[in-house]
């Protein structure tokens, strides 16, 4: 019985001693919280180095961390004990066990201390850079001069300026920490350029800046199906008096084309050119002054284009040919006809010989390859066709001759 109860008391006393941390018998440590702050700025410094430490050479203590994005630190399973922080980071004054500003913190087991807001001096304070660059469209390269400006480096807002003025630049607070640039120009979409820091004077060269822009929708309709089926290749240029400001490719298999990138405010006129025809005149486009949003608009091949025609002579040869025969021929994707001819006395009745008859001229559309179908209306459904381009090179009717 007596040994049974030792044994129970033993267990007790192990069981206490498992997890004690640094004498500290069935306590858990407790952990340290606060911030890093500019003294200046008030914003929170990112990427301090931190040391904590405790105790005596003999039984010392230490740990490490860095300030986030925010400025915020925690050190968590601290022993029970004072605690001394320091606080170091490039271009900001330390602060050292011997600074006035030390820290230090009593932790007790269990329990979270929270740090009062720690403020650093940056080395660099009352010196000044210089930051400047030349602002041009991203569009067409020109150096922006004119409109109303506003630059933004980090808290330093200079407003109402005109875009020429930062060629000569602008003097901001040194700063070690990291800056975004943000440029405002009217008509331009904002540009945001990071920096690492602000400790020398900087130039950043060319900043291109984008117009605020609106796009047009192009519609193509009305597009004859010998067109469609050849994928005619169509290019697309919006212009302002002499000056391209976009340019689209398509083909008129494609329901629709987009020309991108229009500065706002701007009118256009819209011309394309399309293998066999050409546009009857450009389509003007006038946006409202501040518009930005799609404009949609139809291009039809029937209305806003004129096919390039040529005559095309069919000559049609045939030796089954007799006298009273009737022969005519048309182009099965136009639907054009040549009007049918009664053989009245042909030529060549020599055996063997091709019987040849002149269907006379039509006019056809040019740039495309068409089927020409001959027949003789005495022979049924006997018909002969070849395949042949129509070209735009030449004043005098093309002969299609169909064997």
């Amino acid at each position: 019985m007596t040994i049974g109860i030792l044994t129970a008391l033993f267990l007790v006393l192990l069981s206490s001693l498992v997890g004690c941390e640094n004498g500290t018998l069935g306590l858990k440590g407790g952990s340290i919280s606060g911030s890093v702050v500019d003294s200046r700025t008030l914003a929170g410094v990112t990427n301090v180095n931190i040391t904590a430490m405790a105790g005596t050479e003999a039984n010392k203590a230490t740990k490490y961390t860095t300030s986030d994005s925010n400025g915020n630190f925690h050190f968590s399973n601290m022993r029970a004990d004072e605690w001394t922080l320091t606080f170091d980071k490039v271009g900001y004054m330390p602060i050292d066990t011997t600074a006035s500003a030390a820290v230090k913190v009593v932790v007790v087991n269990n329990e979270s201390r929270q740090v009062p807001q720690v403020r650093m001096d940056q080395t660099f304070v009352n010196q000044y850079v210089t930051i400047r660059g030349t602002l041009k469209d991203a569009t067409n390269g020109t150096v922006i001069t004119y409109g109303n400006a506003q630059f933004l480096f980090g808290k330093e807002s200079f407003s109402n300026r005109l875009p020429t003025e930062f060629t000569t630049g602008f003097r901001i607070p040194a700063s070690t920490g990291p800056l975004n640039v943000l440029i405002t120009v009217a008509g331009y979409i904002t540009a945001t350029i990071p920096l690492n820091d602000a400790l020398t004077d900087r130039d950043l060269g060319t900043v291109t800046l984008q117009p605020e822009t609106y796009k047009v929708v192009g519609r193509w309709v009305d597009v004859p199906g010998w067109v469609f089926a050849d994928k005619a290749q169509a290019t697309i240029f919006a212009r302002s008096g002499s000056r391209i400001v976009a340019m689209a490719s398509s083909t008129l298999d494609a329901q629709q084309f987009e020309l991108n990138g229009i500065p706002k405010g701007l009118s256009v006129t819209i011309d394309a050119e399309i293998k066999g025809y050409r546009m009857n005149s450009p389509i003007s486009v006038y946006p409202n002054g501040d518009f930005q949003g799609t404009i949609y608009q139809t291009f039809s091949l029937k209305n806003n284009f004129s096919a390039i025609m040529r005559e095309v002579r069919v000559v049609y040869s045939n030796a089954a040919l007799g006298t009273n025969d009737r022969v005519g021929a048309y182009c099965e994707e136009t639907g054009t006809r040549w009007p049918e001819t009664i053989l009245t006395n042909p030529t060549g009745t020599a055996l063997g010989t091709p019987e040849i008859v002149d269907l006379g001229t039509q006019y056809m559309p040019t740039g495309y390859t068409f089927t020409f179908v001959g027949y003789i209306v005495e022979q049924g459904d006997s018909k002969r066709t070849v395949s042949k381009l129509i070209n735009d090179d030449g004043a005098e009717a093309q002969i299609v001759s169909i064997p």
